[in-house]
């Protein structure tokens, strides 16, 4: 959770500088563009080597304490730590923490990797420090010190003292390292405690990290010519940075001396470190600007080239910082499967934005400069088209986004063709060339994340949505032909068939025809109708090309054999049993298990976890994940064991407790004792009566079997219910037939109620499913049909006998529990108005059960309700709002005559 949250923050402040920056991005492009290509390239590849020597600092640095790593994982690394630190600046801090995090992902101890990294920010500023020493002297004997480049000395000499004083501490001061460790555990667990959270750090944290340190410390002390080594690869990177600047300067045309150039660059690289904004946005242009001007580089050129140099070692390094956050190890799987899906979704909305631009820009006229270089190339009638084109294109996009959101492969093809289109359009209808840049940069930037567009889209649906595109045009053709021809007394000039058709064309390639004159409203009407019968149309078409895949059959007699084989042999719940059910699709593991679900909608729910050997529980957990996603579907698994919680948390899925099964031991269970003389008196009185049970072995009779079916509609409609399905059985005459019965009879052998017996596979242990009564039984019949068979289990031999789920007991009720399973709580204690949860729980619990909690795994919080809708929908079929309000307009009526 934690780390989502810190995906979701740098997610957001990447698009938060992008927007508050997008004037600087701009400006930066456009200085690039005037410089010598050349030279300008040159400073690029010196950029790109300043990064991987700084990649080498690190590995030098982790090297010295001990830490393994290899330059693959560090590169990387470096660049998305400029990122790190710019959505949390804290003067690199944040960044070094990164690689401390992904050192300890990679198994090495996190106080040697937090020492490296301390090493690493000593030695960088250490470097800087003989460059800013000789810059600072050859700006004195030029024009003196300002106060301010005075302040960032002093704030960097700071720095490099507390960083050095934490470095030593773990080597001559131990205690005291420990002593201030264990004083941020405290301050640290107490903040959690205000927060309601469980302590944030470990009980042994400090002593673990001091010991820890002063053994990185000691290692340090043991190599001094590592520090020195570490010291002079960062000094490598300074200088090569100043070759880089140098070059710029050339390649604007400007010379300028060496202590120009340090001076310029100490300075801005000092406020890179040491000023409030991130990365030094801002004070970093504006001191290196200042600098250079006030050392003789004429204005202009100090600014372009201050610019030019920000933009190579800040902006696009800032831009693959973000793109390679997928690969830090810091964002485990769980997280980069997050960090892919929010990528996803932004590209979603950018292609949504896009649209929104191609429409403003189709309907706004274009700049006179450009319109009239365009004239010379493009005619009237294309540049209206083009207009109307981009139009379209627009609103293609907006429709087409939801797709991508997605991951429809489908959509991702339109979205394509549509893209590199808009920008041919964008161009011709009046060199509109900043839309098409960007229609291509979104192009290009969807060509790279094709892999992860992979859902398909329902083959039959996809089949529908083509016919339904070429008849929306012949429709909408038809329909502009058929009302010009039969309408024109509606405008000033009369329509032949010839003409209608031509006017009907006109209408599709431009936004409107100076010659078409209505002289009536319906005239106008039908004009501006064209475009809305289109739209519509249209619309229709592309929504039916991106439906998800429906299951129009759940499953064939081949793998209904094969899931009941599985099932046979690894099934170890209650609900094996209904895994066998015909509301069950089915996916099938390589490694042998059975996933048993329903799809309703975008979400398909597994009942109970995958059936087969434990050791391939995991692995089939993420096939069927990848199953779903290739659908379209989210995943999701309902009523699961607490056995492999840790295998769905592993694999990204959300974990809520639902509910808690009950279990009755039989060797335990007797009538015996005080708080079981109302179940005594129930059994003896029904004895009396002449009541009694009677099992009844498969295939029952049809005579049986409609007595049944008469006990099942009374109760039926007593509840005001449907037969539910997915997790229970439903009655039918097969299902209950080739099952063992027991039926409560009275004196005179007419049945009263009636439970069926499901029989787990690999445990002692049996349930039962539908459990049904007449209207008018006896007080205590259901006490005494559960009795009776809680007796007969025990008499068969079995050893345990499971009651079904208690849902939303014991959920939320200890003051750790997550705020989602305390609002679940919420609900059991208040809500009892539509089922009655406490009465449920407080009859199974008269029988002394073991109560063993069972989850929902599901995919992203927002995904919890679409998978609670789904569920319902397979329990209680398409129609269960419908069903729901008539059940309760009959329960208030059945409460209305009961209070009159």
């Amino acid at each position: 959770m934690k780390r989502r949250l810190i995906l979701w923050g740098l997610v957001l402040a990447f698009i938060w500088l992008l927007m508050a920056r997008l004037n600087d991005i701009e400006q930066l492009a456009r200085t690039l563009l005037q410089g010598q290509w050349a030279w300008v390239l040159a400073a690029a590849v010196l950029q790109l080597a300043y990064f991987v020597i700084f990649a080498w600092i690190y590995k030098v640095a982790f090297a010295a304490v001990g830490v393994e790593s290899r330059m693959g994982e560090l590169v990387p690394l470096t660049f998305s730590s400029i990122f790190i630190n710019v959505a949390a600046p804290s003067g690199g801090m944040s960044g070094a923490a990164l690689f401390v995090d992904d050192a300890a992902r990679r198994g090495e101890k996190p106080a040697r990797a937090a020492i490296g990294a301390l090493l690493v920010l000593v030695a960088d500023y250490g470097a800087l420090a003989l460059v800013l020493v000789p810059a600072m002297v050859f700006l004195f004997l030029h024009h003196g010190l300002r106060l301010y480049e005075i302040l960032g000395a002093l704030a960097l000499l700071v720095m490099m003292v507390g960083l050095w004083a934490v470095l030593l501490m773990g080597l001559w001061q131990p205690e005291r390292l420990h002593r201030l460790l264990s004083w941020f555990q405290v301050k640290a667990d107490s903040l959690g405690l205000r927060l309601r959270r469980k302590p944030f750090l470990a009980p042994d944290w400090a002593e673990r990290h001091a010991q820890q340190y002063a053994e990185a410390s000691a290692a340090l002390a043991r190599k001094p010519r590592s520090v020195f080594l570490t010291i002079l690869v960062a000094l490598m990177g300074h200088l090569v940075n100043l070759l880089a600047l140098y070059a710029l300067f050339v390649a604007f045309h400007t010379e300028v001396g060496v202590g120009v150039l340090a001076a310029g660059y100490a300075l801005g690289i000092l406020f890179l470190i040491v000023s409030p904004t991130p990365m030094g946005i801002g004070f970093v242009e504006g001191i290196m600007t200042i600098t250079f001007t006030s050392l003789g580089v004429a204005s202009e050129t100090a600014t372009v080239v201050t610019l030019a140099f920000r933009g190579l070692s800040f902006w696009i390094p800032l831009l693959v910082g973000f793109l390679l956050l997928r690969r830090v190890k810091s964002f485990g799987p769980a997280e980069e499967s997050r960090a892919e899906h929010w990528g996803v979704q932004l590209t979603s909305f950018l292609t949504a934005v896009m649209g929104v631009v191609n429409v403003l820009s189709a309907v706004t006229p274009s700049l006179g400069g450009r319109l009239a270089l365009i004239e010379q190339f493009s005619p009237l009638e294309v540049r209206h088209g083009s207009h109307l084109a981009a139009a379209l294109a627009g609103f293609a996009l907006i429709l087409l986004s939801r797709g991508l959101a997605h991951r429809k492969r489908t959509a991702w093809i339109l979205t394509e063709l549509v893209l590199v289109s808009s920008a041919v359009f964008h161009l011709v209808k009046g060199l509109d060339y900043e839309e098409a840049i960007l229609a291509l940069l979104l192009a290009a930037w969807l060509l790279y994340l094709r892999p992860h567009f992979h859902a398909r889209s329902d083959p039959p649906s996809v089949r529908r949505g083509l016919r339904v595109l070429l008849a929306a045009l012949l429709f909408t053709l038809f329909y502009g032909v058929a009302g010009f021809y039969l309408l024109d007394h509606h405008f000033r000039q009369s329509f032949g068939l010839d003409a209608a058709v031509r006017q009907t064309v006109v209408m599709f390639t431009q936004f409107s025809d100076p010659g078409l004159e209505p002289v009536s409203r319906f005239g106008r009407y039908f004009a501006a109708s064209i475009y809305g019968v289109a739209a519509a149309t249209f619309g229709y078409a592309l929504w039916t090309l991106l439906r998800p895949v429906f299951v129009r059959h759940p499953s064939t007699a081949t793998e209904r054999a094969a899931a009941a084989a599985i099932v046979e042999k690894y099934g170890r719940t209650t609900l094996a049993q209904l895994a066998l059910l015909p509301d069950k699709s089915y996916f099938f593991s390589d490694g042998g298990s059975v996933v048993a679900y329903t799809a309703k909608g975008r979400v398909a729910v597994a009942l109970g976890d995958p059936i087969g050997p434990d050791a391939d529980v995991a692995a089939t957990i993420q096939d069927f994940q990848e199953m779903c996603a290739r659908n379209d579907w989210q995943a999701s698994f309902y009523q699961v064991l607490p056995d492999h919680v840790d295998c769905y948390r592993a694999a990204g899925f959300n974990v809520l407790c639902i509910g808690v099964e009950a279990i009755v031991d039989l060797a335990c269970f007797n009538l015996s004792g005080r708080d079981k003389k109302a179940e005594r008196s129930a059994i003896n009185r029904l004895t009396r009566e002449g009541y009694k049970t009677v099992i009844h072995t498969p295939p029952l009779p049809d005579l049986l079997l409609r007595e049944l079916r008469d006990v099942s509609d009374a109760w039926l409609t007593m509840v005001h219910g449907t037969e539910k399905r997915f997790s229970l059985g439903w009655f039918e005459d097969d299902y209950i037939r080739h099952g063992l019965v027991m039926t409560v009879q009275d004196a005179e052998g007419a049945i009263t109620a009636f439970a069926n017996i499901l029989p787990e596979f690999r445990k002692n242990e049996t349930s039962v499913d539908l459990m049904r009564r007449r209207p008018d039984v006896e007080p205590g019949t259901m006490d005494f049909l559960f009795i009776s068979l809680l007796q007969w289990a025990k008499s068969q031999g079995y050893a345990t006998f499971n009651l079904g789920l208690s849902p939303l007991a014991g959920v939320g009720e200890q003051p750790d529990d997550p705020a989602l399973e305390k609002a679940v709580h919420w609900v059991y204690e208040h809500v009892n108005q539509f089922y009655n949860f406490k009465g449920l729980h407080s009859f199974k619990q008269k029988f002394d059960p073991t109560w063993s909690p069972r989850y929902l795994a599901y995919s992203g919080t927002t995904g919890l309700l679409s998978v609670q809708f789904a569920i319902t929908r397979a329990s209680s079929g398409d129609s269960f709002i419908l069903d729901y309000a008539r059940d309760w307009w009959g329960s208030y009526r059945w409460r209305l005559r009961r209070a009159g």
